[in-house]
């Protein structure tokens, strides 16, 4: 028998991942539990404020949920080093800032400054596949992961052959940053780094905006000044080997 709080746990994430609030019911059909059962975890919820009922006593995520997720996402070492610098680059450049963790074969976004125009949406919280575009090559290139021999495709612009991925890879490494070409979404352009410490891996920045826009900027130029923002806030967090990265740039 599942505990209270894994059950707890179970109604918040099928309230993160439905568009709008639910009934009792369709709580208890959802988790194939009792309505008794929903109500009572649902009831507990609300006293935490993890949980709120509207005037149709229907059910949706609470402000408790996201006071405890700003919390979180404060504490990260790669929202203390990179953030502001980040935005004050995404506002010059007119493009949209990222920050992004892994977490269960995804990257969740930390935090958002939208710049990037009404064609670049990126959900503060979304998710995205560990592998996709500039995401996936930097993850790669930083967290010493090996890259899996299956790529996912998610445009016709996807590179999906094991071997010039890895060649990608390698070149972010090298380079300080990656690119996207639509390779995640049409008509979108990127460019990413991972952020390191003495402990390794923390996670990702990203500059993201309409591919026309970061093609008139210039992959490099963009490149360039996101690697020198990740490179400085990973000698702050003691990785020593950025020292060349920074020194370059």
């Amino acid at each position: 028998m599942a505990s209270a709080l894994t059950k707890a746990f179970t109604v918040i994430r099928l309230l993160r991942r439905t568009n709008g609030p639910l009934g009792l019911t369709e709580v208890a059909r959802s988790l194939k539990i009792a309505p008794s059962s929903a109500h009572s975890t649902l009831s507990e919820l609300i006293n935490e404020g993890a949980v709120i009922q509207d005037s149709d006593r229907r059910y949706r995520l609470g402000p408790a949920t996201f006071y405890f997720g700003a919390g979180y996402a404060r504490s990260v070492p790669i929202y203390r080093t990179v953030w502001s610098q980040l935005v004050d680059a995404a506002r010059e450049l007119s493009l949209t800032a990222v920050i992004a963790i892994p977490w269960e074969d995804h990257h969740l976004m930390l935090n958002v400054h939208q710049g990037g125009g009404p064609n670049v949406e990126v959900a503060f919280g979304g998710r995205v596949p560990i592998d996709a575009g500039s995401f996936g090559k930097a993850y790669f290139a930083w967290s010493g992961t090996q890259i899996p021999e299956q790529v996912g495709q998610y445009t016709a612009h996807s590179i999906t052959e094991h071997k010039q991925f890895a060649v990608e890879v390698a070149r972010a490494h090298e380079r300080g940053y990656a690119t996207d070409n639509e390779e995640f979404t049409v008509g979108v352009g990127a460019v990413c780094s991972g952020v390191t410490s003495e402990r390794g891996f923390e996670g990702l920045a990203s500059l993201i905006g309409p591919i026309a826009q970061v093609s008139d900027l210039g992959f490099e130029l963009t490149g360039r000044r996101l690697a020198a923002i990740a490179a400085r806030a990973s000698l702050t967090l003691g990785d020593p080997g950025r020292v060349k990265v920074v020194g370059d740039l």
